[in-house]
């Protein structure tokens, strides 16, 4: 082939992160060998010994990758024959660079998902830090960004760890799914060699095999997998930054970023800007095209392997490196800053958030339908705001204007506190719900 070709057929300076793991593929296959005799005792512990010596200069960055080897598997091949010889020649006896790579591949994709179930953890522990904290700091709730009811600030924050719960139960799923030995497909139709997969599958911690050699070598199912978890998490990661950066604006102030993870403006000296959470927004969308990316390369192929299958870790690679750090910064940003507790209770006032529990007021003490009841309590708080009052300042003659039967009682329902305690359903923001959720974390996060 032409170096041009030689170039644009290398896939080493993507694959070659895959070393760990085909190291251990080529260590298991060998042992199944060694079990057949087709590579005696003698001869698998110096090939074991020479896998070990390339870890360790791989550790040390001794090693040279070589496009001319093409890929992982020749590159660790050729290494092993500088070290050991000619016996290197035999490991590849009785598999293919197809099934090899697929079991590469698989390992880690299994390892990436459990190193990123691991820091959406952390993530969660530095959200359940803050929910402790603000336990009893009120916000206003918002639909279409409009103040719609109170709620606490610790309930607000829940909802983000039963979306990064989902999103662990999500690589969990990952994980199971990808835990299909393909080591025994060969090429396509299956291995010459009756070997022990049984063996294979303990030393590379499988729990089965594949059932078809040739679903073996063409299945990447199990990376659109991880890709779709990794955008699940991304679209939550995107959804929490927009919510912070909105929420430490000059306009509303809930959340102030530590300045760790802020920057400051060029030309603008009283100006501190959310980069870390704009950043993350921006990345996590760019995670969220990588299943798309993925898909268009896989669909139509026929059975079983093609070259395009090269582009497949490059995309879960950057997929993984990016979303790792987002989810570290996020936590990160969590952990570090603050929220307001003062500011929001009076957002609440400003904005008539207990409107809808005046219309249960009248709906609960006096009977009245809440289609009606609705209609009075939107009245009020139209006059309310053409005299720049809020609801708490509002005197009961005023409010009798609109309906008779209103007495002193209101000013219950019109209370923040109050419409929280007054919420009944298990998932609501009343405070013993909330407390119950927390202990419920503690617990799953074992804090």
């Amino acid at each position: 082939t032409s170096t041009l070709m030689d170039d644009f057929n290398s896939s080493i300076d993507i694959d070659k992160r895959l070393i760990e793991e085909d190291i251990s593929v080529t260590s298991a296959h060998v042992k199944a060998l060694t079990k057949l005799k087709v590579i005696s005792k003698k001869e698998a512990l110096t090939i074991q010994k020479g896998l070990i010596s390339i870890l360790n200069d791989n550790k040390k960055g001794k090693l040279k990758f070589s496009k001319k080897n093409e890929d992982i598997h020749m590159n660790v091949e050729f290494f092993l024959y500088e070290k050991i010889g000619e016996v290197a020649k035999k490991i590849h006896t009785g598999r293919s660079r197809n099934d090899q790579v697929a079991t590469d591949t698989r390992l880690w994709t299994i390892k990436a998902s459990k190193v990123l179930k691991n820091e959406i953890k952390k993530l969660m522990k530095s959200i359940l830090n803050q929910a402790l904290t603000n336990e009893k700091t009120i916000i206003p709730g918002f639909t279409h960004l409009q103040v719609a009811q109170p709620v606490s600030l610790a309930h607000h924050l829940i909802a983000y760890l039963e979306m990064f719960k989902r999103d662990i139960d999500y690589f969990d799923f990952c994980i199971e799914k990808t835990d299909e030995n393909v080591l025994g497909s060969a090429a396509l139709a299956g291995s010459n060699y009756n070997l022990d997969l049984n063996m294979i599958n303990k030393n590379l911690n499988f729990t089965k095999s594949k059932n078809n050699s040739m679903d073996g070598v063409s299945d990447r199912d199990f990376c659109m997998y991880f890709l779709h978890a990794s955008s699940l998490t991304a679209i939550h990661l995107s959804k929490l930054s927009s919510e912070l950066i909105i929420w430490s604006s000059n306009f509303m102030k809930l959340f102030n970023i530590n300045s760790e993870y802020s920057t400051g403006s060029s030309i603008m000296p009283q100006k501190r800007n959310p980069d870390s959470l704009e950043l993350i927004r921006s990345k996590t969308n760019s995670i969220r095209t990588k299943s798309l990316e993925f898909s268009n390369i896989i669909s139509n192929l026929p059975l079983t392997y093609f070259k395009d299958f090269q582009e497949d870790k490059r995309i879960i690679f950057d997929c993984y490196d990016e979303l790792l750090s987002c989810v570290q910064v996020m936590k990160n940003v969590i952990m570090k800053s603050k929220f307001e507790k003062s500011i929001g209770k009076e957002i609440c006032n400003n904005y008539f958030a207990t409107a809808t529990d005046l219309a249960d007021y009248l709906v609960i003490e006096k009977k009245i339908a809440f289609r009606e009841s609705y209609k009075i309590i939107a009245d009020i708080v139209n006059y309310a705001q053409k005299n720049n009052k809020n609801l708490s300042e509002m005197k009961i003659k005023e409010y009798q204007k609109f309906q008779k039967v209103i007495d002193k009682n209101i000013y219950k329902y019109v209370d923040i506190d109050n419409s929280l305690s007054r919420k009944k359903t298990s998932m609501s923001t009343n405070p013993k719900e909330i407390s119950r959720m927390i202990k419920k974390y503690i617990k799953y996060l074992k804090v």
